[in-house]
């Protein structure tokens, strides 16, 4: 558009220039001039414009392209980003598929080992195994193989058949698979097996048994048939190792030359009762005499790689009686296979004797090669020693990842040095794991490598290091340590642990539990170097702290439940491995137990254990809010002796919140595994006085010694599990525990507890009081747990027990109760005031409260059965008892003092939270009404309970409680007691279903018509004795029920429904072909009584059982005794009067010796009874002819 313009503009001047030629013929210079300037400043404006337009033009596409190569750059950042992050991909996808693959080949040899003990067994047919398939295997095994060859029947753990779908009849049956308990013997079956390939057979079946292997074995293994099959038809003998090695024999008889390197051709052997740092003499019977050994092995500990043993080690057997191991070092990489002699040592040498200590014993060498990867292989052989059940041991040696010279705990233990004694500290209580760094007050101190005098040390048996220290140069070794004891050096060998020489003259060892009971490593005094200066700390007392922040709002939290002062060794075992000289300190901390808050102890107890050796309690009170930072005094106690340390003191301060926050230090490191203790520390956030559980067990009575409550040491608190506070009252009258001392062996325990002071006043609010224990002649021998008391308005204590660390009891002594006046300041007078909720006596879920102007116990939340309150019921015979939740029902607005039976004067009684109510048919009645239908008796009641009137006002729209009960009592059950009674009575325990009645009856024999003497012992009675016998009922209202014999017989076996029998009593009447049954009552009260003449049913039987059926009556019907001398056998009916009906056995009655004679009899009676000879053989005659078997 400028070069537009400009020539626009040039014809103008031009067309100018014509005109003015034709105006004027002159033209002067100055004229021109002008022109030309004009001119020149038009193009200079256009070109400027024109100039600038592009300079615009261009600075955009300036910016264009940095906009591009920007964009450029960030791409290429992006594409290198993306490459690095796709090689970290392939790289990290590399590492997770070489781990797969690990973990695949782990899960495949931890499958492989599952299957260790397991065989596969075919042919058999299906189900055969019935329901226990473990016993009919068992059973199996030794049935195909013999006792020759198992010796025992096998041990299985389990048997199944394979996880298919059970095939159709006529298809091939699932193979078994059997897992037996004893490696041993599955060795011995495969082999058995193999030997007897196509000819084992199962009652004529055709089985097979083989290895049980992994699906990823057995398809490694089928790549060898081809091969194994070639190498038969050469007259080799091929052999595969598990998993899938191939190994053959030249000639029948020779050894076994592998193809392959014995270093990647063995068997693994992983049995962890080879193990020498097994616990002492752990002994599973195992031999490896027994064990057929082929080739060569590889040692494991579970799962671990592990060598023979080079060390002998004390009372440890391997799983056997005498442990072998290698005389000697392993050889190295470059030694290939040697030969190592094998020694042996019995691991009871102190029974045996010296001579069966360490290397007593020499067996047969064995060959072993070392092997890349650091392992050893080992070409085992049956052992050939005379000492027995030898075992080859195993030792596992953790592999070092980094290097133990800068990868160790420091233990700075002054009590272990050999110039220390007094103490007996086990090292088998502390828990070992790593490499360590001995010192002696912050100076490097080593282990002794010469005999140590006896009781040094501070432990029974003192370990030193049997072998010199190693130099740099020798790396990790392992060294024999000594223990020694009564004088001796090296009187038994613990487990050999590792060790290493740092840069720096100083040593790290790699400590183990000692197999010996309480010995302790020691360090040498003779070896201290590079002393180190110490600075004591300061100590500050509380009114020269200077803080820059307030510890009660900067603290760090210690929760360790294992501080707690309650740890006792039956819930938790024995801790005493931690120490708090080895724990970094660092500013103020806060002690909680299981995350409630605690403090620690003010006191110390007999045996006070708080994870450590040494319980470390404060010297003296916590301080007050108003105190601020203060200073207090630590002490160690140990066992009995409460003081027996002082370690250094430490800041204490009091807290908002009821809390307390301790600046710990590192404890005095002269005192053995010290632990700063702590106590649970809480406010009740009920008031106690009102919130308690109720202990009235009068055995707990100072007067009561513990032989009365038929245990060896009496009852034992220790057992309780306490919660909470506690009332104490000895037969419904207020008790409180002793302050003095009670003599040992009372309050119904061999140890009683009571408190070592006063009880507190109203005033003291909640304190701490130490309880002692009484022993001999001294009143506090011992110290338990303290327990918190509380004095509460009413003259009574509260406490707050919990589990003594003795087996002993909390004593009670009944309280003199004193009415105390409270005097109101309001009133010039003496005035009686009683707390509202002090007799209430609210259980732990109940709180006393006010609802409409009254007092009473609301529940807590969680209440069960709300609408029924409850309710809960108990019937005994002609009694019930009833009994609903008083929190429940004071919420619904009925206190427990208004409820009441049918009879209003039948009241309830208040027991642990519940109103009871109850009824019988003696003196309480209660308006209780008994019914009766065709199938139970039933007694009918209610619970009715009306609100307080006021005033008299005409209406009343307040609601009215009535809660119906019966208890129902059946009418129709049958049980009869199948046991021998021997002899006389018989006795059946009816128990009904819940909520219904339950009696028993009874069948006596007696020695006199009188009925008062009854048979004792053995019932032995004479042929044609008069014997008589009475059933009765006990536990029914005699007023209203009567017991009625419906029938009884007998039989010489012990089984009312056996065939052979006879008749005394038919339809409640004598049987009228047998005339010596006397029925003396029936149906007349709660006994019935008969007699009879003694008889036997055979010569060979002298033995006689009587049954009865009976039933219950109601008197009330006229209808439950039967007039037998009428004949009218048949009743009506008994819909009303037939109540329940039972059989009841009873016997043997035995005949005496002397009074059978050859021939069958079935009722023979003595000479001179010839009134009744006709009639007995009338009888005999229908017996033999009707019921006697032919």
């Amino acid at each position: 558009m400028a070069a537009k313009g400009t020539r626009l503009n040039l014809k103008n001047q031009n067309a100018g220039l014509a005109v003015a030629e034709e105006v004027t013929s002159e033209l002067n210079v100055a004229t021109l001039s002008t022109l030309l300037d004009d001119l020149r400043k038009s193009i200079a404006v256009d070109f400027k414009t024109s100039f600038s337009s592009l300079e615009t033009k261009l600075d955009c596409m300036q910016d264009t392209l940095s906009d591009h190569s920007l964009k450029i750059s960030a791409l290429e950042t992006n594409a290198n980003l993306q490459d690095e992050r796709i090689s970290i991909l392939e790289k990290s996808s590399a590492s997770l598929s070489a781990t797969n693959a690990k973990l695949l080949a782990k899960v495949a040899d931890l499958e492989s080992r599952s299957r260790r003990n397991n065989i596969r067994l075919l042919g058999l047919p299906e189900s055969i195994e019935g329901g226990q398939p473990t016993s009919f295997f068992s059973g199996l095994l030794m049935e195909v193989f013999g006792e020759g060859v198992l010796g025992s029947l096998p041990d299985c753990d389990m048997a199944h058949r394979a996880l298919s779908a059970k095939p159709s009849p006529g298809q091939r049956p699932r193979p078994v698979i059997i897992r037996l308990l004893r490696h041993q013997q599955k060795v011995t079956i495969i082999r058995e097996a193999r030997a007897r390939r196509g000819k084992l057979q199962y009652r004529g079946s055709p089985i097979a048994i083989y290895e049980d292997f992994t699906p990823e074995v057995m398809e490694l293994r089928s790549k060898y048939r081809e091969v194994m099959s070639d190498f038969y038809k050469l007259g080799l003998k091929p052999a595969l190792l598990f998993p899938a090695r191939l190994s053959i024999n030249a000639k029948e008889g020779e050894p076994t030359t592998s193809m392959s390197d014995p270093c990647y051709d063995y068997n693994s052997l992983d049995e962890s009762w080879r193990d020498i740092r097994q616990n002492p003499y752990q002994y599973s019977g195992y031999d490896d005499t027994l064990v057929e050994w082929s080739g060569w092995y590889r040692l494991y500990l579970n799962g671990e790689s592990a060598q023979m043993s080079e060390w002998c080690v004390s009372n440890v057997g391997c799983g056997g009686e005498t442990t072998l191991y290698l005389n000697g070092s392993h050889p190295t990489l470059e030694d290939g296979v040697e030969t190592r002699e094998v020694l042996g040592t019995h691991a009871w040498w102190w029974w045996w004797g010296y001579s069966n200590q360490c290397g007593a014993y020499s067996s047969t060498s064995i060959r072993v090669k070392a092997c890349p990867g650091d392992y050893y292989v080992y070409e085992l052989v049956k052992p050939i020693i005379s000492s027995p059940r030898p075992m080859y041991c195993a030792v596992a040696f953790q592999s070092i990842s980094s290097d133990p010279c800068y990868n160790y705990e420091s233990l700075d233990r002054p009590w272990r040095a050999n110039n220390e004694s007094g103490d007996y500290i086990c090292d088998e209580l502390f828990s070992w794991n790593g490499w360590y760094r001995l010192f002696y007050y912050g100076m490097d101190i080593q282990m002794p490598e010469t005999c140590v005098s006896s009781y040094t040390c501070n432990t029974y048996y003192n370990l030193w290091l049997n072998d010199p220290q190693p130099q740099i140069e020798d790396g990790v070794v392992t060294r024999e340590v000594c223990g020694g004891y009564w004088g001796g050096c090296c009187d038994y060998k613990s487990k050999p642990i590792r060790v290493k020489a740092c840069p720096g003259n100083y040593y790290v060892y790699e400590l183990v539990n000692p197999v010996w009971g309480c010995s302790g490593y020691c360090t040498d005094v003779n070896t201290i170097s590079q002393a180190v200066s110490t600075e004591s700390p300061d100590i500050f007392t509380g009114s020269s702290i200077t803080l820059n922040y307030d510890p009660c709002n900067n603290y760090n939290i210690l929760d360790n439940y294992w501080r707690s002062t309650r740890n006792y060794w039956s819930s938790y075992g024995f801790i005493s491995d931690h120490d708090d000289t080895r724990v970094e300190w660092d500013g103020w901390y806060r002690l909680f137990i299981n995350g409630s808050s605690a403090q620690m102890p003010e006191w110390c107890m007999t045996y006070m254990s708080c994870g450590g050796y040494s319980s470390l309690w404060l010297g003296d009170s916590h301080p007050r809010l108003e105190d601020g930072v203060v200073t207090r005094e630590i002490y160690g106690s140990r066992n009995d002796q409460c003081s027996r340390y002082r370690s250094d003191p430490i800041q204490v301060k009091a807290c908002p919140g009821n809390y307390y926050v301790y600046r710990f230090t590192r404890p005095t490191l002269s005192i053995p595994a010290p632990v700063y203790c702590a106590v649970p520390f809480s406010t009740p956030s009920v008031d106690p006085c009102y919130n308690y559980t109720s202990l009235d067990e009068p055995w707990r009575s100072t007067d009561n010694p513990y032989y009365n409550n038929y245990y060896y040491y009496g009852m034992c608190d220790y057992n309780v599990e306490w919660n909470g506070w506690y009332r104490m009252f000895y037969n419904g009258e207020n008790a409180q525990m002793p302050e003095s001392c009670v003599n040992q062996g009372m309050c119904g325990t061999y140890e009683p507890l009571s408190l070592n002071g006063p009880h507190p006043q109203l005033e003291d609010g909640v304190v701490t009081r130490q309880v002692c224990l009484s022993s001999g002649s001294d009143c506090c021998t011992y110290t338990s747990h303290p327990i918190r008391v509380k004095a509460c308005p009413g003259n009574y204590y509260v406490y707050e027990f919990v589990k003594p660390i003795f087996c002993g009891a909390y004593c009670a002594v009944r309280k003199i109760s004193i009415w105390t006046p409270c005097y109101f300041a309001s009133s010039p007078t003496w005035k009686s005031w009683r707390d509202p909720c002090a007799q209430l006596n609210c259980t732990e879920n109940e709180w006393c409260g006010e609802k409409n102007g009254v007092y009473g116990c609301l529940c807590y939340e969680n209440q069960t059965s709300p609408d029924s309150f409850d309710f809960s019921e108990t019937c005994e015979s002609s009694s019930g008892s009833m009994s609903v939740s008083r929190c429940q029902l004071f919420e619904a607005g009925f206190p427990a003092d208004v409820l009441h039976l049918n009879d209003p004067s039948c009241k309830g009684a208040v027991r642990n939270g519940r109103v009871e109510f109850h009824f019988d048919n003696d003196e309480h009645i209660c308006g209780t009404n008994l019914l009766a239908n065709s199938t139970h008796f039933i007694y009918d009641n209610f619970i009715l309970g009306k609100p307080r009137s006021e005033g008299d006002s005409l209406i009343s729209r307040e609601k009215i409680l009535k809660l119906s009960f019966s208890c129902v009592y059946p009418q129709s059950q049958t049980l009869s007691m199948n046991v021998e009674i021997n002899p006389l009575e018989s006795i059946v325990h009816k128990t009904l279903p819940s909520g219904e009645g339950r009696y028993q009856v009874r069948m006596i024999p007696y020695q006199d018509d009188e009925f008062t003497r009854p048979f004792t012992g053995r019932v032995d009675a004479e042929l044609d004795q008069e014997m008589h016998v009475e059933v009765r009922v006990e536990g029914v209202d005699s007023r209203q029920f009567a017991l009625v014999m419906d029938t009884c017989w007998a039989t010489p076996v012990n089984d009312p429904d056996y065939s052979l029998r006879w008749d005394l009593i038919l339809s409640e009447c004598p049987n009228p072909i047998d005339d010596t049954v006397e029925l003396l009552q029936n149906g007349v009260s709660t006994s019935s009584r008969f007699s009879f003449r003694m008889f036997i049913f055979t010569a060979n039987s002298t033995r006689l059982y009587l049954h009865c059926a009976v039933h219950l009556c109601l008197l009330s019907s006229n209808r439950c005794s039967m007039d037998c001398a009428s004949g009218h056998r048949r009743r009506e009916g008994r819909s009303l009067d037939f109540h329940d009906s039972a059989s009841i056995s009873m016997g043997p009655l035995v005949l005496s010796e002397g009074n059978t004679d050859g021939f069958s009899v079935l009722w023979k009676k003595q000479e001179g009874k010839g009134q009744r000879r006709k009639c007995r053989e009338k009888k005999r005659e229908w017996v033999r002819g009707s019921q006697l078997p032919s």
